[in-house]
């Protein structure tokens, strides 16, 4: 059986560590923790101790991202108009 690897052969990135992340979309490692921290990025997958963001779900979060000039409406934010005074 043939157990030596292809290096040559492209593999698709699955999973990025958070300096990889970082990297990705061009912030610094701390500025992960900060995104993370503030809901921007996902909490990464753990597995024993290392932990590994899922390409797919940053990508999904940062679809989710505001565009330029657009405020990001707050996830506890009523869409009612309950401050306009009643009739």
């Amino acid at each position: 059986m043939n157990t030596t690897v292809d290096l040559s052969r492209n593999v698709p990135r699955l999973g990025l560590n958070r300096s990889e992340v970082a990297m990705a979309i061009g912030v610094s490692a701390n500025t992960v923790d900060l995104m993370v921290e503030e809901g921007y990025l996902p909490k990464p997958r753990k597995w024993h101790t290392r932990k590994v963001w899922l390409v797919s779900d940053i990508v999904t979060a940062m679809a989710s991202w505001p565009e330029d000039g657009i405020p990001r409406q707050r996830e506890d934010a009523d869409d009612s108009d309950d401050w306009r005074a009643s009739a």
